[in-house]
């Protein structure tokens, strides 16, 4: 280690001074602040001379030696309970569903729950594929989906209250979740590992800061604006019209001075030239044709351009969407006054109010608090209008005021309002009668066509008039005749005609390379005007320039490759040895699957499962069986999060699906493994798992928590006691005995019939609980149903002193309760015993068990 942090503090060292700053501030912070963004990106720029006017450079200190020493941190998170469940699925508990540490299998049906508790922390926690979390399908949507979560982290006792609209909880995302979603994403897809050492989680977060640092020098490009004049089309050919183009750096003074040069000499000469320029010709004449021409096709386009926007389809649009900006205002004026109804003062969202908000916001950007977000509800900060100190419900109502601006009906009714006011300035924009005119006089047309032309400009200004004073919801045809269009049309096709024939009439001779001479004159007269600001361009390409050199330092190619490096010398290559491990701890060798770097990009690292031999090149999911899959896809995950240094809560959704016996051994024998270092959760409906789980728990000396799930007639995942047949022996009987009130009440006020509904059930759980009591007591756990080992070892020798006595009162016991659950004769039907009788029946059988245990 001590070979690699000198390395490491000899690479900073040739790494620009804002990558070095950067890093001190992450060891020592572990994250960045936006005041830290503003001077890295200060720091950066000042290296390659990008100046910051009226602002302080920061100074760049270097990295401390044995930076890079330091241990990871890791913490402890455990979850202790979820309640207040809302709009999650089906789940609607009345109890919080509380989870103890160590090892806590969560069992129920399909149905109860199960899956809805699964996702809901998948949200929270975050998982490789979390999905999508939906309310109850049966019932209308609730207006928000939420819930309690109480946790621990380093043993302190911490409180979330979570909607669907926080996501990921930074500090509950150490747990970690395996469910079938996430077992396919870890055999099938490429992954990124879900845990690296601080070490590279530096260069992520360097990475992520050169990526924020490379878009804030664009932003700051984007904002040095060209004010360059264009260049006028006919001069775009000539030597000073390309050079002009062409501007770049460098560009020394001198050059600047002999292409934006004037004289007087140069006046004369373009004086003289055009002198011979003016002498009449056919092709002069064809020149002052095509020039009205032009005139005329203006007038063409402008009125087709008109024709459009008042045509009955436009018309009908603009109404609509005058009409949708109306009711887009009223709704997010109403939503204001329902969210805002107990503020001090009405019409909160009305124009006077968002102009008045949208100004303070302006104050407060530029002039009161420069940097910050508006508003700014920080510690010390004052009301930019009354300019008071801010109370916390002040603060509290400015967010919301906030929140109301940003959100989509606001956001809606702004966007209606911004389309339609283009919409309506573009109306009001009519043909200027002015402009008309001196177009219609440099064009030469007729009177005839000259008036046509006039009353249609007139007609237009009317038409828009009434279209824009039309009241939403109302219909509107402009009804305009635009025929005056054929004769323009026809008039410029007949000017072009009259040019072409001029220019074959006229004679070939020096006028062009007069013309030619002329052009290029003139277009270095009007590149002389523009000195200035060709200057003022040149300091602008100056600052691009230094802002793209910025941009050069904060490549992420050297972060990339250096934490390529890393990671194969402190991830790869123990990530594959622990996928390997966690494969033999399953027994899994026999499966030809390999754990492979497949790529890095951007400071992270990808690996994928591939299979040995795979001459087709098909997915792992489509050769291996549900079994195989299954098992990969746990090891692959327990070899990921087992890297952390974290001992956070594991939680698992059905982890042995599909798998067969030896492999349930296998997994179950893992998860009590893992349960001795940290919180394991269990999720599942497989009582042959529960058994397992109780084996490996008792070898290991450890304790087991089982907890029931249940639907119920309000909804799903109502916590409670596991069933009789999931319940230990000693805790089934006095489940069983705490029921016998239930049972007396409903015969004293129900009667006989409705009780023996009541006693055919409890007789058929105290016959199940007489079996349990057999296996695990009388028989001393030497086997079991759903186990598949017979163990003897310490166990035994406690069949020895099994009674005749024992036998036969057992034997009795099972006799008698079975036959209440068996089928009846109708003829001869047996009822079932009083709720006395079981009660003495159940209160025996536990003393004859606590004695056999003594004994």
């Amino acid at each position: 280690m001590q070979k690699l942090t000198e390395e490491l503090e000899s690479w900073f060292k040739e790494r620009p001074l804002w990558l070095q700053n950067a890093t001190k501030r992450l060891l020592e912070k572990g994250e960045l602040e936006e005041s830290d963004y503003d001077d890295l990106l200060k720091i950066c720029g000042s290296e390659v001379g990008v100046e910051f006017e009226g602002q302080n450079i920061p100074t760049a200190h270097p990295i401390p030696a044995g930076s890079f020493a330091q241990e990871d941190h890791s913490q402890k998170v455990e979850i202790s309970s979820i309640s207040n469940v809302v709009g999650i699925n089906a789940l609607n508990p009345r109890k919080p569903l509380s989870f103890p540490e160590g090892l806590t299998v969560i069992y129920g049906q399909n149905g109860s729950g199960k899956s809805g508790y699964t996702r809901l922390l998948k949200q929270v926690c975050g998982a490789k594929k979390p999905g999508q979390l939906h309310p109850n399908a049966f019932k209308h949507p609730p207006d928000s989906q939420s819930c309690q979560i109480q946790f621990k982290c380093e043993g302190n006792e911490c409180e979330l209250s979570w909607d669907i609209s926080k996501g990921i909880n930074e500090q509950l995302s150490a747990v970690e979740l395996y469910d079938n979603e996430c077992g396919s994403v870890y055999v099938i897809d490429e992954n990124q590992l879900a845990y690296e050492p601080a070490l590279l989680r530096l260069f992520s977060e360097l990475t992520t800061a050169s990526d924020r640092l490379s878009k804030q020098l664009e932003g700051l490009s984007k904002t040095l604006v060209s004010s360059k004049p264009a260049l006028p089309d006919e001069y775009i050919m000539t030597k000073a019209g390309q050079w002009y183009k062409s501007l770049t750096l460098p560009m020394n003074k001198a050059t600047i001075e002999e292409k934006c040069a004037w004289s007087e000499v140069d006046q004369k000469s373009f004086n003289d030239i055009n002198l011979r320029l003016k002498s009449s010709d056919p092709k002069t004449q064809a020149q002052a044709i095509r020039k009205s021409k032009i005139q005329v096709d203006k007038l063409i386009a402008d009125f087709r351009n008109w024709e459009s926007k008042l045509s009955d389809t436009s018309c009908s649009e603009y109404l609509v969407s005058k009409k949708d900006c109306s009711v887009k205002q009223a709704t997010a004026s109403e939503y204001a006054k329902s969210i805002f109804k107990n503020s001090p003062l009405t019409g909160i969202g009305d124009e006077s109010w968002s102009l008045l908000w949208e100004q303070a916001r302006a104050y407060s950007e530029n002039v009161a608090y420069l940097n910050v977000n508006f508003p700014n509800v920080g510690d010390g900060a004052v009301c930019v209008l009354c300019q008071q100190p801010l109370s916390d419900k002040t603060k509290k109502r400015l967010s919301d005021f906030e929140s109301f601006v940003k959100g989509e009906l606001e956001s809606a009714a702004k966007i209606a309002k911004k389309g339609l006011a283009v919409t309506e300035n573009v109306l009001k924009k009519t043909p200027e009668e002015n402009l008309i005119a001196t177009m219609l006089s440099a064009s030469g047309i007729d009177d005839t066509i000259s008036e046509k032309v006039l009353k249609l400009r007139e007609s237009i200004a009317q038409k828009s008039m009434e279209l824009l004073e039309t009241e939403p919801g109302k219909e509107y045809s402009a009804g305009l005749d635009f025929d005056v269009l054929e004769d323009l049309v026809n008039l410029s096709e007949n000017m072009e005609i009259n040019a072409k024939r001029l220019d074959e009439d006229a004679k070939k001779d020096k006028r062009e390379e007069i013309k030619k001479e002329a052009l290029e004159l003139e277009a270095r007269k009007w590149l002389s005007q523009q000195k200035s600001s060709i200057n003022a361009e040149l300091i602008l390409l100056g600052k691009k320039e230094k802002i793209s050199r910025a941009k050069s330092l904060v490549t992420t190619t050297a972060l990339t490759r250096k934490k390529s490096l890393l990671t194969e010398e402190l991830i790869t290559a123990e990530y594959i040895h622990r996928f390997r491990n966690e494969i033999e701890k399953f027994g899994a060798g026999r499966i030809n699957v390999n754990l492979e770097k497949t790529r890095s990009t951007k400071g992270r690292v990808y690996f994928q499962i591939k299979l040995e031999g795979n001459q087709l090149g098909l997915q792992v999911d489509k050769i291996l069986s549900e079994g195989e899959f299954r098992i990969i896809s746990l090891a692959a995950f327990l070899a990921d999060v087992e890297g952390h240094t974290d001992k956070s809560a594991f939680i698992f959704d059905d982890p042995i699906s599909s798998l067969d016996q030896d492999y349930e051994e296998k997994v179950a024998e893992r998860l009590v493994e893992l349960s001795k270092s940290r919180q394991v959760l269990v999720f599942t409906h497989r009582l042959s798992l529960m058994a397992l789980l109780e084996e490996f728990v008792k070898k290991q000396g450890l304790t087991q928590n089982t907890i029931g799930l249940y639907k119920e007639t309000w909804g799903t995942g109502e916590p409670g006691l596991p069933p009789i047949h999931a319940q230990k022996t000693k805790a089934a009987i006095n489940t069983l005995i705490s029921k016998i009130p239930e049972g007396k009440k409903i015969l004293d006020e129900h009667g006989h019939e409705q009780y023996s509904w009541w006693a055919k059930g409890i007789c058929s759980n105290t016959r199940i609980t007489v079996e349990k009591v057999i296996e695990i007591d009388l028989l001393a756990d030497v086997i079991q149903r759903f186990r598949r080992s017979i163990t003897t070892q310490g166990k035994l020798h406690n069949i020895a002193k099994v009674t005749t006595e024992d036998c036969e009162y057992i034997d009795t016991l099972l006799t008698k309760y079975s036959r209440y659950v068996h089928s009846q004769p109708n003829e001869v039907p047996v009822p079932p015993p009083e709720p006395e009788e079981i009660e003495t029946d159940l209160r025996q059988l536990k003393e004859w068990r606590d004695n056999f245990i003594k004994s």
